[in-house]
């Protein structure tokens, strides 16, 4: 009776190990997976030094950074909803009005983030925003992968790269460009 009861309960047991061992794989796969995307990842953060990185613009250039080593650079990361005009912010006319105020000294670089149906999509945020610098197509849309992959989850992101390579400005939000215009006036009097 008790082989009986040992073999009823073997595949049970056996069963109960399985999932236990393809959980903690599953578990060790994510982590390695985690690991790599952490090394690929651009630091947008306060303090740190961004890798290198580059992608096509919307109108077909190649932007890449190294090609501002020793250079300000100005990066707005913004969702594509931000680039129609709603009744209490207008994004375009902010990061135009600061492009316009700077853009004789420093470098500036847009990244649209969000999920779009198709191109067409995108395509029409982009013919009525009237953005006036070079931008980036960072969405997804159904078999398309992010190109950047970065650690700014907030939108609209503003960061300043100082010229020594340092990232010395990192927000999130709109209307709130008044530290980051008093950094770009230290380093346009500056020059």
């Amino acid at each position: 009776m008790k082989k009986l009861l040992i073999l009823a309960i073997l595949p049970f047991m056996i069963s109960c190990q399985d999932k236990k061992e393809q959980q903690e794989n599953n578990l060790k796969k994510l982590q390695e997976e985690a690991k790599e995307l952490k090394k690929s990842q651009i630091d947008f953060f306060m303090n740190a030094i961004p890798k290198y990185f580059s992608a096509t613009t919307v109108d077909g250039k190649l932007f890449n950074s190294q090609d501002f080593k020793n250079k300000n650079l100005v990066v707005f990361i913004y969702d594509k909803s931000y680039l129609k005009k709603s009744e209490t912010y207008d994004m375009t006319k902010e990061l135009n009005e600061i492009y316009n105020s700077y853009k004789d000294k420093i470098k500036f670089v847009g990244i649209i983030e969000g999920y779009v149906e198709n191109q067409k999509e995108l395509n029409e945020y982009l013919k009525n925003s009237k953005i006036l610098f070079e931008q980036i197509d960072n969405t997804k849309s159904q078999g398309k992968p992010k190109i950047l992959n970065y650690n700014m989850y907030c939108s609209p992101a503003k960061i300043l790269i100082s010229s020594s390579g340092k990232v010395i400005h990192s927000s999130c939000g709109g209307g709130n460009s008044y530290e980051l215009m008093q950094k770009l006036d230290s380093i346009k009097n500056y020059r």
